[in-house]
């Protein structure tokens, strides 16, 4: 059975640096996806925002609703972090 893999270094430079820009897309995708995520994460706070001045829920209402809040919150900041860990450290292989 035959080789596949490029017997001259011009096949296997332009294979490797055929990876090296798919790759590159790949991080810049990842990137673009955690800024998209933290505009994402911006705007769902001026709902928030709009909750917090409402006084005319009833209490247990109110403790409910803070509750899901806080805890989606929780999980945006969780995913926020990851996201920029991960991207901290692509651009770091980058560049």
């Amino acid at each position: 059975m035959a080789c596949s893999f490029p017997h001259t270094v011009d096949e296997n430079k332009a294979m490797i640096q055929k990876q090296i820009e798919k790759d590159t897309v790949c991080k810049l995708a990842i990137m673009n996806i955690a800024v998209e995520f933290d505009n994402a994460s911006t705007t769902k706070d001026d709902p928030r925002k709009a909750y917090e001045k409402c006084i005319d829920i009833p209490q247990e209402k109110h403790v409910l609703i803070d509750t899901f809040l806080k805890e989606e919150y929780d999980k945006d900041y969780e995913m926020h972090n990851a996201l920029f860990r991960k991207t901290a450290k692509l651009e770091q292989q980058m560049y």
